[in-house]
Formats: C-alpha cells, structure tokens, sequence
C-alpha cells in the first residue's frame, strides 16, 4: 500500500489533479510550439541577435510589472475561474499573431501581452497541486507534472521546427489556439480551488479601493518576503531556480545563432537534433525523480547536477571546434561548406547525447527545487512565494539575456557557452566541496549545517 500511494497512477486518480494536468499539457504544449518559432522567425526576420534578446525581455518584462500581484490575487481569488480566463485570453494572443508576424513591433507587444497573462498562469497552476494532492504525495505530483512540462517542451520544439518548414508560421499559430481552445473547454470540469472563505473575503474588501488594493498588497508582500528571508532551504532553491531561468533566457537567445554559424545547420532543424533529445531527458529525469529518487536528500541531486551542466556547456563551446579539426587543417575552406554537423558523425552523436543528459541534469535541478519551496512555505502564502520566485528568475535573466546578444553579434557564441559553462561548474563545484574554497570561519553555522558539516569536519 505504502508503493501505491506515491505511483503516479494515484495522483492521476484525483480527478481535480487530473484535469489541472490536462490544462498544463495542452497550454504547455500550445506555449513551447509558439515561442519556438518565435525565436526562429524574430531571427530570420531581422538576423540581429539582439533582436532576439528584445523578444525574451519581452516575455520577462511582465514580471516586474505583474508577478508579485499576480501572487498575492491568486492566494485569495477561485483559481478555476483564474484558468479558465488564462486560456480564454492566451487563444485570442495566438491567433493574432496570424495578422501581425510582419510587424517586429506588434511581436513584441502580443508576446508582451501573452506573457502577461503567463505571470497568472504559472502560479496558479503550482500552488494549486498541494490543494489538490497530500504532502505524501507531493513529489510524485511535481514529477508527472514537470515530466509533462519538459514533454511538451520536447514535443513542441520538435513539432515547431518541420511545421514551421514545410506548411508556415500561420499554421503554428492556428495549431496553438486550436489547443488553448480545447483546454479552455476541458477545464470547465477543474473543481473550485480557493483557500479559506475568511481571507478571501479580506481580500476581496481590500480589491474595491486602489488605496487599500495597495496597502493589503504590500503587506502581503512583505510577509513573503519575511518568510523567504527566514529559510534557507527556500532561500536556496528560488536562487537555483532563479540560475536556470537565467541558463534558459541565455539559451533562448543564442540557440538560434549557434544552429546556423556554429554547426551550420538551419534553425528549424534543431527541433529534432537538439530540442528532441533535451526534451527526451527531461522526461527521463522527472519519471526517474518520481520514481526512483523520492528518499535521496534533494541536495544530493540538485548539487551534482549543477557541476554536469557546466561540463557540459563548456563541451558545447568545444565541440565545434573539435569538429573542424577531426574534419582537417583549413578551418576558412569549411566556413562556407553546409551542413557540416551531419558531415562528422561522432561530433553529431556526442551533441546528441550531450542534450540527452542535459535534460536529464536539468529536471533534477528544477523538481526538487521547486517541491523544496512548496514543503517549506504554508498554503496561505505559497503563490505569492511562487509569484516572488518568478520575479526574481525573470530579473536575474532580463540584464544577462542582453547582454548576451550584444555580445554574441560581437564576438559569436562560443566564448559565451565557455563562460558560461566555467562558471556553472564552479558553482557546483563550491557546493559539493565547500571545504576546499571555504574553511568554517569564513561561512556562518547555518549555512554550513545546510551544506553538510561533515565536509568540514573531514578536513
């Protein structure tokens, strides 16, 4: 009985979860085929890098105008109605991207809009699973749930690419409103999720004037971040999954460049030699957390992970280059020659595989982050810390994802995957072995008791 009551089959069987489920799969979904292409068409329609990074502000700009508010009306508002809005609003955004995708601007402004509502969207569905799911099973929920998260990043990357190839960007976007549509219809079934009536009602006074909106904002506010500032658990794990955002931000920006000047192969034909095995370990990763990994201390996945992702971003600066030498000695005659990353089958096999366990890394840094935050932080105040979590990820990538295209039209995107790459890995390094950069002077008890005191005790 003690096995079931964690599989996911059991979690699944809570019909409120399961629909919950059915909205994040479809929206998710409907959300990764369209930034995608996004990222592709903004580059190919103005070949600016920059341009790009205009696009990704675009999509965090929101959270400095929204994301603690949005936290804070969530707590007390009917999340069901809040869902149903989102989808509602999110298929009219994507079908008007059909009549505004010559316009850079007009991208810029609905993406803009889109991602608006997503400030809603995002914390509302994660603080609505422990409404729904026992604190026994909570980590199996946060498995199925980012499984089905990186799954729809899998099959939406891989999707966006040969459609936008073979039949056009307007059919991407009537493809997404097709699903928001469905999902705004399958959502009707989602039970009421609110918290108590009394604070609910609190709230809902303090929403009729500006003035006392204000007031009871601020200190709800205040609150979180009080809480925030009392836990180092929770303080620890916004901070990693404030790092990945900003990774993702980066990312999003360079990946575009990097398919077409580094490895020379179109931008839409990473959906299936990249976007498909990240996704794929994704998946691999969330299954193998929910089932296999529910007992390890969340640190022993979290920090190890941290060091291989850096390994491998320097591998991807690498890589390349390792490619034009095995192929001979004049690297300018290969400069123009198409295609080169499908000419060199062992560099394509290591990319392929380098993506795969990327994925993998990559979910055992983000679900026990995220399960760590929704354990440490009481239902009463616990989107308000998801919606601060999402302001803080969006401000620590905004000024980085600049950066990144100004200095990838200068210098390329080499150098920025190597430095980046160096820097992660120190960091998980400094982790895992804080004794070696740190003696116990130098860091206070908590945070050494967090880390482990063994490490000093050893040396």
């Amino acid at each position: 009985m003690a096995k079931r009551s964690v599989s996911f089959t059991s979690v699944i069987s809570n019909r409120g979860f399961r629909f919950l489920w059915f909205n994040q799969i479809l929206v998710q979904l409907a959300y990764n085929t369209i930034n995608f292409a996004l990222i592709i068409w903004v580059f190919k329609l103005t070949n600016s890098n920059l341009a790009v990074s205009a696009l990704i502000l675009s999509i965090y700009l929101p959270s400095f105008i929204f994301g603690l508010l949005a936290g804070v009306y969530i707590d007390v508002a009917d999340r069901r109605k809040i869902i149903l809005w989102i989808d509602g609003l999110l298929a009219i955004g994507f079908f008007s991207f059909i009549f505004i995708k010559e316009s850079y601007p007009l991208i810029l402004l609905n993406s803009f809009f889109i991602n608006s509502l997503s400030q809603f969207f995002m914390p509302v569905e994660s603080s609505s699973i422990p409404l729904l799911i026992n604190r026994k099973k909570l980590l199996t929920a946060n498995s199925l749930f980012s499984m089905t998260l990186y799954g729809s990043f899998m099959v939406g990357y891989s999707l966006a690419g040969p459609i936008l190839s073979f039949f056009g960007i307007n059919t991407l976007f009537v493809f997404g409103t097709s699903l928001l549509v469905l999902a705004w219809v399958l959502s009707q079934n989602l039970p009421v999720i609110q918290i108590s009536q009394k604070r609910r009602l609190q709230a809902l006074s303090a929403f009729t004037n500006f003035r006392r909106l204000t007031i009871f904002a601020l200190s709800e506010i205040r609150l979180t971040l009080n809480v925030i500032k009392g836990k180092l658990s929770v303080v620890s794990a916004i901070g990693i999954l404030a790092a990945v955002q900003g990774v993702i931000g980066i990312l999003a920006v360079l990946i575009s460049p990097y398919m077409e000047k580094v490895l020379r192969i179109h931008a839409t034909d990473s959906s299936y030699v990249l976007m498909l095995p990240l996704g794929l370990g994704m998946v691999t990763g969330a299954f193998s957390i929910g089932r296999f990994a529910t007992r390890f201390p969340k640190r022993f996945l979290i920090i190890p992970a941290i060091t291989l992702v850096g390994i491998l971003f320097v591998l991807m600066g690498i890589i390349p280059v390792v490619g034009e030498l095995m192929e001979g000695t004049d690297f300018t005659s290969r400069l123009i020659r198409p295609r080169f990353f499908f000419h060199v089958p062992s560099v394509s096999l290591i990319f392929v595989l380098g993506a795969f366990a990327m994925g993998i890394f990559t979910a055992l840094i983000i679900i026990p982050a995220q399960t760590v935050l929704q354990e440490s932080t009481h239902e009463a105040i616990r989107a308000k810390v998801s919606s601060a979590l999402v302001v803080l990820m969006n401000l620590f990538a905004a000024i980085p994802v600049i950066l990144t295209g100004a200095l990838a039209d200068l210098l390329g995107v080499i150098p920025i995957f190597i430095t980046m790459g160096t820097l992660i890995f120190l960091v998980g390094l400094m982790a895992s072995r804080p004794a070696i950069f740190f003696t116990e002077d130098h860091l206070p008890f908590k945070l050494r008791e967090f880390l482990g005191l063994g490490h000093w005790e050893k040396g």
